[in-house]
This record gives structure tokens, C-alpha cells and sequence, in this order.
């Protein structure tokens, strides 16, 4: 297996990592930088996340699966799966809408099965946090 960000070869450390259920596609150095951080805002800001974002912008696309788990658990909390859901990219010029494909997957994934009822909310999510605005999730904070 081979780390999805940095390509080195991914060494099992720990019983939960030799039992996961998922592949693991972080090793342990960039998984040290994949900080967790609330349901608002789902990771920690640093240098190497900003990097990743970087890589999504260029059309590094499989890096998506980092932020999928947990932006579909914070949407699932807030109940937004069912809101008008509004994508903000970091930069607007950007060839890729990785944060658009990323949240149609999760919401496809999760209305399949379930009745359409939509709410007359609009939920944002973007890269970095937005001022004034009250139902969002962003991915960096």
C-alpha cells in the first residue's frame, strides 16, 4: 500500500490500523497532519493540508477520499443532506470543482433509498470558512 499524498510505502503501526476495515491510504507522517477538528470546521489549517488542497486544484482527484468520511458525518450531523447544498472552491478560476464532485458523491450516496424531500435551506461548503454566513461546514479553519 502506498501513501495517497506522498507516495511512500505505508507501514502498519497499531492493532486499529492492522484491523480497519477500509484500506489505510495516509501514512503515518501525513496522517500526523490530518488533525480533526470540529463538525464546522473539519480539519486543523496547515501547511501540508494546504498542499493537498493544491494537488485537488491541479486534478489530483483520488485525494478526495480524505475529506469524504468526515464531511459526510458533519453533513449527516447537521442534517444538510436535504438542504440546497452551495459549494465555494478556494480559488474560482479553478479547473477542478473537486469540492463540488466531492459533495455530489456524499449526497448521492446518502439519498439513495430515502425520499427527496428538500429543504428551502441553503448550506454552504467551502474550503475556508465564510463570514455571516450561518449553515456552513468548511474543510480548513
Amino acid at each position: 500500500m502506498r501513501c495517497l499524498v506522498c507516495d511512500n510505502e505505508i507501514r502498519i503501526d497499531t492493532l486499529k490500523q492492522l484491523f480497519s476495515v477500509q484500506p489505510l491510504i495516509l501514512c503515518s507522517r501525513c496522517s500526523e497532519n490530518l488533525i480533526p477538528k470540529s463538525a464546522d470546521i473539519l480539519f486543523e489549517d496547515n501547511e501540508w493540508l494546504r498542499g493537498v488542497v493544491d494537488k485537488l486544484n491541479q486534478g489530483d482527484l483520488a485525494l478526495i477520499q480524505l475529506f469524504e468520511n468526515h464531511l459526510q458525518r458533519a453533513l449527516v450531523k447537521k442534517g444538510a443532506l436535504h438542504s440546497q447544498i452551495k459549494t465555494i472552491e478556494m480559488k474560482e478560476d479553478s479547473p477542478y470543482p473537486w469540492l463540488e464532485i466531492l459533495v455530489d458523491n456524499i449526497a448521492k450516496e446518502k439519498r439513495k433509498g430515502t425520499s427527496s424531500s428538500k429543504s428551502n435551506d441553503e448550506f454552504i461548503i467551502a474550503v475556508e470558512p465564510k463570514e455571516s454566513v450561518d449553515l456552513q461546514i468548511s474543510l480548513l479553519g
